[in-house]
């Protein structure tokens, strides 16, 4: 692959603040779309059921991915839009115009007319409105007042009340029109409803490199072509080799004349690399969409390759960042439990964005049958990334709001648990293909229990009891006793104490595979103490996981038990042999040149080469280096123990409720920028924002401190 530009270099003295860290890492950041929301963010609110315009933002993007990519595989079990929703009107408003996403049919005693006439039109219970119109409602008597929105399934029933602030009429909302709860708001445009709203486009053009049309960097975009001849024949690719082939396409490369007579791609394609062929090329744009959020967060250091590892990582989150986080650009461009949980806690460091992650877990948590996604551990999953959720965000608002939802979750999961604590699933008809997957090409035998699955059962089970418990949920003790008796249960039957490390299954089987000792640490089952040494070794030693996703809890692991250093080296090493082959995005899986760089699935291009599941380092590094972790709900308190190894200097900032935290470390001193309601925890102190704080290192050892 052709190498991205070279940025800026390092300096060869450190920053002096953290606000050189965030200068730093912006002068490496090579990513051509801009990153500021702009004025135009949409900001007209639009009320529906709970939880629809999450789920109508999810339908449409498995219908767009079906329609785009070649080979998409995606459970359908997710959770469906309810085609009609009935509104309540507070007797105070006697008269609305709205414009709703389907038909609108008036309630008893209300009339209909358009805003444009002063024509007033009595109404039956059959009538109703085009779709999208405007349209007056009046009631004729006092008294609470009712209509409905009808729609044809393939988007939420909802509505925006035009001229007025919906969320100030207190409209409320109900699937039966008799159980009525307070309707659920969301931002649209005057005209688009929330689950409708895209990213922003920005015009790229492409440059020829031989015969190729090249963009600086991956993007997701519509291809735009002006040339003479026929209808030009493109083939879009993630790699050179992949665009230059003609053939082993993953997307469809349908071609579309415009009025102005230039072409178009049907779809939008995930590319950097374009060839064109039977026409005659003028000029070769992208029209590509790009998340509009500005990032927030940063992270630099003496090292230019761990540096340069940490913009890719945002900007391959970024570009995976569609109103929800989906796997890749190119294939599936489905909102996967995977993606979400390791891009939930990486989108905390780079852009403090809660939205997307809320939407996400709204979204993927209400599967009508089986598992998220059809997979057990993504269940597993959703219950983890709550508790992330709580931990990087200010989510006492969310929690609060759906704390019976997610006992209700557990106590399905529950279901499927013995007496003593463990899960064992029985996947339905609308089960994934692979319904256990831990990581690809880990094969679980089904008659034999999981330690890793069941690792990641407990870690789920503590989760819940957290959250429930911040929550005020009285269920948060039920999980909390379940998860005792899983812990019991593994150590008895899972535990290889001569190993001293975790067998792969429940009964006699090898200690040395890497995912039950990696689930072991990240889980906290063996407690806030020392790790034990045989784990640590496996860790160390073991086999590799196969995938960034795995492999970024695997380091995290590494770096709690006791191996800071080495988890960065790995890191290094591994995302770094992705920048080496010409990355500007990261991957499904790792650089592996003697097994086809490029191939995945069986298929010539089958690899993602810009996959969520990747961006790990975006949390990794500022979290080990920089040692700066929450301590508390939404960073309320957070501690900072730095591991530099053998780097002079690093620097982060991290966004938080309300502000950002600054990193600064250097061999001699750390600086600790400290915002307004938030307070750093060191050596038994608590410092309370804001505020600066510069502490001599050279009194304590890296580590020092460190938060489990």
């Amino acid at each position: 692959m052709t190498p991205k530009a070279p940025p800026e270099t390092a300096p060869e003295t450190p920053p002096q603040t953290p606000a050189d860290i965030a200068r730093l890492t912006r002068a490496r950041t090579y990513d051509p779309l801009p990153d500021d929301p702009g004025s135009d963010a949409p900001s007209q609110p639009w009320l529906a059921l709970p939880g629809q315009w999450e789920l109508g933002v999810l339908h449409r993007l498995v219908r767009e991915g079906f329609a785009a990519a070649r080979d998409v595989g995606f459970a359908l079990n997710y959770g469906p839009l309810v085609p009609v929703a009935h509104f309540r009107v507070p007797a105070e408003t006697r008269e609305l115009v709205v414009r709703a996403t389907g038909g609108v049919h008036p309630g008893p005693g209300v009339t209909l007319r358009t805003p444009e006439t002063t024509e007033t039109t009595e109404t039956t219970e059959t009538t109703e409105t085009a779709r999208n119109s405007p349209v007056r409602l009046v009631a004729a008597a006092p008294g609470p007042w009712t209509f409905r929105v009808v729609t044809d399934g393939t988007a939420p029933a909802g509505v925006t009340v035009v001229g007025a602030g919906a969320t100030t009429i207190g409209l409320e909302v109900s699937a039966n029109g008799v159980a009525w709860a307070a309707a659920s708001a969301a931002p649209g445009t005057p005209r688009i409803p929330p689950d409708q709203v895209r990213n922003p486009v920005w015009r790229l053009p492409m440059r020829r490199e031989g015969d190729l049309f090249v963009l600086p960097a991956e993007v997701l975009g519509r291809v735009v072509i002006r040339c003479a001849g026929g209808v030009p024949r493109v083939f879009a690719g993630e790699s050179p080799a992949e665009a230059a082939a003609g053939h082993g396409e993953e997307q469809y490369h349908d071609m579309r004349q415009r009025a102005d007579g230039s072409w178009e791609s049907v779809h939008e394609l995930g590319l950097r690399y374009l060839s064109v062929r039977d026409a005659t090329v003028e000029r070769v744009e992208v029209a590509a969409r790009a998340y509009p959020v500005r990032r927030r967060g940063a992270f630099a250091c003496s090292d230019e390759v761990l540096t340069d590892i940490w913009v890719t990582s945002v900007y391959t989150l970024r570009q995976c960042a569609h109103g929800l986080i989906v796997d890749g650009i190119k294939r599936d461009r489905m909102p996967w439990m995977g993606d979400l949980a390791l891009g939930a806690p990486a989108s905390a460091f780079a852009f403090g964005d809660a939205e997307i992650v809320e939407r996400g877990l709204v979204a993927l948590g209400q599967n009508r049958s089986g598992y998220v996604n059809g997979i057990v551990d993504y269940s597993l999953w959703w219950l983890i990334c709550t508790a992330d959720y709580a931990r990087y965000f200010d989510a006492g608002g969310y929690l609060r709001e759906n704390a019976a939802r997610l006992h209700a979750f557990v106590e399905r999961l529950h279901a499927e648990a013995g007496p003593d604590g463990v899960l064992r699933p029985v996947p339905g008809d609308d089960a994934y293909d692979k319904p256990v997957f831990i990581d690809w090409q880990v094969d679980i035998d089904p008659e034999r229990d999981s330690t890793a699955l069941q690792l990641l059962w407990y870690w789920a089970l503590t989760s819940a009891s957290d959250v429930l418990r911040a929550a005020g949920h009285p269920g948060w003790s039920t999980w909390a006793e379940v998860a005792g008796r899983l812990r019991a249960t593994l150590y008895e039957r899972a535990w290889d104490p001569a190993a001293e490390a975790w067998r792969e299954y429940l009964e006699d089987s090898p200690a040395g595979t890497p995912y039950p000792n990696l689930f072991a640490v990240a889980s906290g089952v063996m407690g806030d103490g020392d790790v034990p040494a045989g784990v640590a070794r496996v860790l160390l030693d073991g086999p590799r996981t196969r995938t960034p996703f795995v492999t970024a809890f695997a380091l995290g692991a590494l770096a709690r038990a006791g191996h800071p250093d080495a988890a960065v080296a790995r890191l290094r090493r591994l995302w770094g042999g992705m920048l080496r082959a010409g990355a500007t995005t990261f991957w499904e899986e790792f650089h592996e040149p003697e097994a086809g760089p490029y191939g995945m699935y069986g298929r010539p291009f089958g690899k993602s080469l810009c996959h969520a599941w990747a961006a790990g380092p975006a949390r990794l590094l500022p979290e080990i280096v920089c040692g700066v972790r929450p301590g508390g709900a939404g960073w309320g308190t957070f501690t900072v123990t730095p591991s530099l190894g053998a780097l002079d200097w690093a620097g982060a900032v991290v966004p938080v409720p309300g502000g950002e935290i600054g990193v600064l470390v250097t061999r001699e001193q750390l600086r600790v920028d400290i915002p307004a309601g938030h307070a750093f925890r060191h050596r038994g102190r608590t410092y309370r924002g804001p505020r600066s704080l510069i502490l001599d290192r050279r009194t304590e050892p890296d580590g020092a401190d460190a938060a489990p």
